[in-house]
């Protein structure tokens, strides 16, 4: 996923220091600024005084917010405690707020500058002094923004590698689903039939070595080039023709441009298996056809068989992982179609 380059500078770790060292510049210069307002009328009679003054506001209100970003936020916010956080905030704020007033009735004291408050004991001098008090309350929702968002892209990030490795791990299943009824059942065929019919056990056992060669060769890819998957399919057949006690054939029809057309590998296989596992089917007629980015498959039975509930379902799901919205499935008493819109 594309991202720019703000969004980076917000999340990223590697821009962790020059976040850092933005805010603390930004706080400084509203800081020193706010000072300097603040003791305007006295500027000539305190000289260089002045910036000691705004270097003590600003260790001061510096301390403060990074105290709310190491410790309540992470204390508090990011375990969802809001209710404490907030009250939290509110105390530390106000205890700003009386540091601050303090603050300026002992420099103005100790210097001898006469007093913007005529009375630091009266309550309302705490009302007076909230607009000071704005830049603690900014510093302290846009730490409090910026780490909420950061803690967001984390988990969604957690979650999109949870659904990766959901799919990935569906993939490789759906990759796996050669059955091993079949297989077992070819291995006991070939075995039983070695010393009867040498020619018709060795023809078993190379359709099986081509299966397998297939499905640990190319179904490590993504994709597959659908006439690949087309001799599988019929390689598939032909071995199921072999190990069958009764009669059954088949009968396979390609139409249109399949040396172009991809697919995700052992996908048809699923619904074949699906049937053929289930029931013992003498005739089995399958169509394939790629007309620009569709492909159809298509598969009739001579036995009016369906597939069962659990069968579906999991043919749905896997085609939910990885074609999903872009396949249609019909299922009728005797056949099944498959429509696919390739990308």
């Amino acid at each position: 996923m594309h991202q720019s380059k703000f969004y980076r500078l917000i999340v990223d770790p590697e821009y962790r220091i020059g976040r850092h060292l933005f805010f603390i510049v930004t706080l400084g210069i509203i800081t020193f600024n706010q000072v300097f307002i603040g003791y305007q009328e006295s500027l000539a009679h305190l000289g260089g005084k002045i910036y000691l003054i705004g270097l003590l506001s600003f260790a001061t209100y510096l301390l403060t917010t990074y105290v709310n970003y190491f410790v309540l936020i992470p204390k508090f916010l990011l375990r969802e405690r809001y209710v404490t956080y907030v009250l939290s905030s509110v105390i530390f704020v106000f205890l700003l707020l009386c540091v601050g007033i303090s603050m300026e009735y002992s420099i103005r004291t100790f210097l001898g500058l006469s007093h913007r408050i005529i009375s630091y004991t009266n309550p309302l001098i705490l009302v007076d002094s909230l607009s000071a008090s704005a830049i603690t309350i900014i510093c302290f929702w846009s730490m409090c923004a910026v780490t909420l968002f950061r803690k967001w892209n984390t988990m969604n990030a957690h979650i999109m590698a949870l659904e990766y490795k959901y799919l990935e791990s569906e993939v490789n299943k759906l990759k796996g689903q050669v059955s091993p009824v079949i297989l077992s059942k070819a291995l006991q065929k070939a075995a039983y039939l070695a010393n009867s019919d040498a020619h018709k056990s060795s023809q078993i056992l190379m359709q099986l070595g081509q299966l397998l060669r297939y499905q640990l060769y190319e179904c490590d890819r993504e994709k597959v080039f659908l006439h690949s998957e087309i001799t599988f399919i019929k390689q598939f057949l032909e071995l199921k023709k072999l190990i069958t006690d009764d009669p059954f054939d088949y009968h396979l029809e390609v139409k249109g441009n399949t040396n172009k057309a991809i697919i995700s590998p052992l996908l048809v296989i699923v619904l074949l298996q699906s049937i053929l596992v289930q029931a013992e089917v003498k005739q089995l007629d399958v169509v394939i056809e790629a007309v620009n980015k569709n492909i159809v498959f298509q598969c009739k039975f001579t036995d009016r068989i369906t597939l069962a509930d659990e069968n579906r379902q999991d043919v749905m799901e896997k085609l939910d992982t990885l074609y999903p919205d872009l396949y249609a499935l019909t299922v009728y008493g005797g056949s099944i179609e498959l429509k696919l819109e390739v990308v």
